[in-house]
């Protein structure tokens, strides 16, 4: 595998430029809500020129899309970088599962905006297949789970993981939640009910 060329001088600015943009934005959100978001706000916040903020982001909407995006990768690579190749790979995906349904629990005006974004959906699924993915085909292979299409089986786990964050934003589901979504998609992964229960309260998040 080739290494990848060595960012230049110019190009190591321009990712601490939007990096420092996306974090500045990420605490305004925090502090004020996207209503109170101002470009002029997130600018001085980044130490950055107001113009500056144009040759990262067209909009404000393309910020917030930004924020939301890498936040919800960095939830799903944390949620998968403790998994040890050694160890059983069903304790991997039911502590995955149940740390992005406890998004809903521990960080719910995040969550409120994740899912009043209109293409909520997209990023949501964007940011979590590649680490799912990695996770179930481990299990696979391994002889742990089995699935008759793994495409399929992660297109309802992760659509029914932001179902629930929904649903516990809105108050129909309480705490204790995400315990029985990691059950259910160990059962739905071939896990009998006994074992699929026991691994999801017996991971560790």
């Amino acid at each position: 595998m080739s290494t990848p060329p060595a960012q230049t001088r110019t190009e190591r600015r321009r990712a601490r430029t939007r990096q420092n943009l996306t974090a500045a934005g990420r605490e305004l959100i925090a502090e004020k809500g996207v209503a109170g978001l101002r470009i002029q706000d997130i600018t001085e916040r980044a130490d950055v020129a107001m113009g500056s903020f144009y040759n990262y982001f067209q909009t404000k909407d393309d910020l917030v899309d930004a924020v939301v995006a890498e936040t919800l990768e960095e939830l799903a690579r944390t949620s998968v970088q403790s998994d040890d190749e050694s160890q059983d790979p069903a304790y991997g995906v039911a502590r995955a599962a149940r740390r992005i349904v406890r998004l809903a629990f521990d960080d719910p005006g995040f969550a409120r905006l994740l899912i009043n974004l209109n293409h909520a959906g997209p990023l949501f699924e964007h940011a979590m297949y590649p680490y799912a993915r990695a996770l179930v085909d481990r299990g696979i292979e391994s002889g742990r789970f089995s699935t008759p299409d793994v495409d399929l089986m992660l297109n309802l786990i992760i659509g029914g993981s932001l179902s629930l964050i929904r649903g516990i934003v809105d108050g129909n589901f309480g705490e204790g939640t995400e315990v029985t979504h990691a059950e259910v998609v160990l059962r739905a992964l071939g896990l009998d009910a006994a074992d699929a229960a026991h691994v999801s309260r017996a991971s560790v998040i």
